[in-house]
């Protein structure tokens, strides 16, 4: 097939097709069978990982616990795209029952005050259910998702996530995201971005995990220019169908001075997304490089590469976008198709 939604031809309409048949099965199939499938394919996708590819990811979960966790976060991350694939089947009280909810206030309290409220997570635990859960409980919730190939396959998943409460603006270069987000916020709703990885590579060095990277601009430029409440969330998985959501404000203050006020936002994003992967670190979904380290042949982060005790630099893009469910924003599935 070539032109119209599947330009570049049959292998992206085969992963068009292949993600609309695992839906399909995974939301109709017993909730038993289904995990078992997700638990095989977890090990199968870590036994013939190509050898550079799972080098990538020992080293990721050394820096935030140990080496060893490496086949753990393959199971996580299958487990992940099972829940994704069949986020379809529960009912909105299937979703209530599921999470049980910790410093959920914080977000009843903007949303009653209509403050606005900014919250970030990193690639962890099980991102897509955590929206669905927030549409359960009527939140007003809009995030980012890079705009996939084929059209059709973001598109789909995009009125997956509408149907459940959650608004999807497509990511677009320049500011006109940007300006999307800022009027979210001015209306006293919820922006979620994921705030681990820069993909723009252009982001604000911050220390992370013992190491400096950057930061995606996005999240500490809403916050400097709005000083809205800033939040981290995560959803852990504590058993089978029982999640634990977890919210934890973020202080910050503002200065005037926008650049300092990026640079010292954003860190403190940063750290605080360390804590939410401390608790949990096997479900840290990290299958690319992140740190400058591991990449020696790639073009430099920032304005250059700066020593450890560099300062931050001046962000030139805005970024925090997300990708097939909030995550995953370069367009990979490492494990998935």
């Amino acid at each position: 097939m070539r032109g119209g939604a599947f330009e570049n031809g049959t292998s992206l309409a085969l992963r068009y097709y292949a993600f609309r048949a695992g839906s399909w099965l995974a939301e109709r199939l017993p909730l038993r069978l289904t995990d078992g499938v997700a638990n095989v394919a977890g090990r199968v996708a870590f036994r013939f990982a190509r050898p550079p590819r799972r080098a990538i990811v020992a080293r990721n979960m050394a820096r935030v616990a140990t080496a060893d966790l490496v086949s753990a976060a393959y199971l996580s991350y299958a487990r992940y795209w099972l829940e994704t694939l069949r986020l379809g089947r529960y009912s909105r009280q299937d979703l209530l029952d599921m999470v049980e909810a910790v410093n959920v206030e914080i977000v009843d309290a903007a949303v009653a005050a209509r403050t606005g409220l900014l919250v970030v997570l990193p690639h962890f635990g099980f991102y897509d259910l955590l929206g669905a859960w927030a549409g359960a409980n009527d939140y007003p919730l809009t995030t980012v998702a890079e705009v996939l190939k084929p059209r059709p396959l973001f598109d789909w998943f995009a009125s997956i996530r509408e149907r459940r409460g959650i608004r999807i603006l497509p990511a677009s270069p320049g500011a006109q995201t940007l300006r999307g987000l800022l009027k979210v916020l001015q209306r006293g709703e919820i922006v979620a971005l994921v705030a681990d990885r820069d993909l723009s590579r252009r982001g604000i060095w911050v220390d992370y995990f013992g190491e400096r990277t950057t930061a995606p601009v996005g999240p500490a430029l809403l916050a400097a220019r709005t000083g809205v409440p800033l939040a981290s969330v995560a959803l852990y998985q504590r058993g089978p169908e029982r999640f634990r959501c977890e919210v934890a404000e973020i202080p910050y203050e503002r200065t005037g001075d926008e650049s300092a006020d990026l640079s010292a936002i954003a860190q403190q994003i940063a750290t605080a997304l360390e804590e939410v992967v401390r608790k949990a670190p096997e479900q840290y979904h990290l299958f690319s490089t992140n740190w400058p380290s591991d990449e020696p042949d790639l073009p430099p982060r920032g304005r250059g590469r700066p020593p450890p005790d560099a300062p931050a630099a001046p962000p030139e893009t805005p970024g925090g976008a997300s990708g097939p469910a909030p995550g995953e924003t370069s367009g990979e599935t490492p494990v998935g198709p």
